[in-house]
């Protein structure tokens, strides 16, 4: 049975040859960082927080079990961190909103009106996501938005397989529920600027 392309890399950074670590950060860091994003809404502190797993994960990989998925281990630190992360931001109190504005005036002016209501409708489901409880949050980042296994989420937040479908679905309706005025607009919109005469 062949070994996992994951699993050699490993052998090969524990037996001395750390620059194969880079090629698994190369390959998991666009994941690692969506992962963060979405759990904490915060762009550069994601960076950071990702960052910070793959120092943590380095730096724990002797301890790594090779039974488990390299990348289940890796959400399941990334997860720890966005969760200290987000329990010493509720404790400061501190509020995402201005960053929030500063993104939106910080965007090109000369948008196509269908660019901005895809815009407007993104980020609606970023502020739907980031009202999930964190449980749900995570199991729905994972599914939908990362396409990962219910077996290796299971392995990353430390629940069966059958939880994390459960959550998956919840969040869903949660979302569904969440959203439905702002699709509902959304939709409308679209449809009265597709009506409406060209110049």
């Amino acid at each position: 049975m062949n070994e996992p392309q994951d699993t050699i890399l490993i052998k090969r950074v524990l037996s001395g040859d750390i620059q194969k670590y880079g090629l698994l950060v190369d390959k998991y860091q666009g994941r690692i960082r969506n992962l963060a994003y979405m759990m904490i809404g915060n762009q550069h502190d994601a960076e950071d927080l990702a960052q910070e797993a793959f120092v943590r994960a380095y730096r724990a990989l002797p301890k790594f079990e090779r039974k488990a998925k390299f990348s289940s281990w890796l959400y399941q630190i990334t997860l720890n961190l966005c969760k200290d992360y987000l329990k010493a931001k509720s404790r400061s109190a501190r509020s995402t909103e201005e960053e929030h504005l500063e993104a939106i005036d910080a965007g090109p002016r000369d948008l196509a009106v269908d660019d901005v209501l895809d815009m407007e409708m993104s980020q609606k489901m970023r502020e739907a996501v980031s009202k999930l409880p964190k449980l749900y949050r995570e199991a729905f980042i994972l599914r939908e938005i990362q396409a990962e296994d219910y077996e290796v989420i299971a392995e990353a937040t430390g629940v069966s397989a059958d939880t994390v479908r459960v959550r998956a679905y919840r969040a869903r309706e949660m979302l569904r529920e969440l959203l439905a005025k702002d699709v509902d607009t959304f939709w409308r919109e679209k449809a009265a600027k597709e009506k409406a005469p060209r110049n």
